[in-house]
C-alpha cells in the first residue's frame, strides 16, 4: 500500500482557513506590540521629564541656599525634590514593567508570525505538488499523443494492440 502525500482539496481549504486565522492573530498581536511601544516611549518621556524637573529644582534649591534664603523655604523645596526623586524611582519601575510587557508581546507576535509562515510553507508545498502533478499529466498526455500519432504511420501489422 502506498501513501498519497498530496493534499486533498478539503485539507487545502483547512490550511488556508488556518492561515487566514494566523494572519489575523498576527496582525492583532502586531497592533498590541505597536501600542505597547507607544506606552514605553511615553513612560521614557515621562522619566526624562521628571529627571529634568528634579535637576531644575535642585539647581533652584542650591541657588536659594547660597543666596541666604530662609531655611524653611529651602527645606520645603528639598521636600519637593525628594518627592520628585520618589516619582523618578517609581517611573524607573514602571519603565521596567513596560519593557517586560513589550518583551512578552513581542515573543507572542514572533510565535504567531512563525505559525503564519509555517502555514504559508505548507500551502506552497501543496501548490508545488499540484504543479508537479499537472506537469506529469501533461507529459503523459503528450506521450500518449505521440504514440498514437506514430502508430498512424506504422503499417497495420506493426501497430500496438493495446491502444
Amino acid at each position: 500500500m502506498t501513501y498519497d502525500n498530496t493534499l486533498s482539496p478539503q485539507r487545502l481549504e483547512t490550511l488556508q482557513a488556518l492561515h487566514a486565522q494566523a494572519v489575523e492573530a498576527c496582525q492583532n498581536a502586531g497592533q498590541l506590540v505597536g501600542k505597547q511601544q507607544e506606552s514605553l516611549r511615553a513612560a521614557q518621556a515621562k522619566l526624562v521629564q521628571l529627571q529634568s524637573y528634579a535637576a531644575q529644582y535642585r539647581e533652584q534649591m542650591q541657588t536659594l541656599g547660597s543666596a541666604g534664603t530662609a531655611w524653611s523655604q529651602v527645606r520645603d523645596l528639598r521636600g519637593f525634590v525628594d518627592r520628585i526623586e520618589s516619582a523618578i524611582a517609581a517611573q524607573h519601575q514602571e519603565l521596567g514593567r513596560q519593557q517586560h510587557v513589550l518583551a512578552e508581546l513581542t515573543a507572542q507576535w514572533t510565535g504567531l508570525r512563525q505559525r503564519e509562515k509555517a502555514f504559508e510553507v505548507l500551502i506552497g508545498q501543496h501548490e508545488a505538488q499540484q504543479r508537479q502533478g499537472q506537469k506529469r499529466s501533461a507529459l503523459k498526455n503528450l506521450q500518449e499523443w505521440a504514440v498514437r500519432r506514430a502508430s498512424q504511420f506504422l503499417p497495420s501489422s506493426q501497430q500496438r494492440s493495446d491502444l
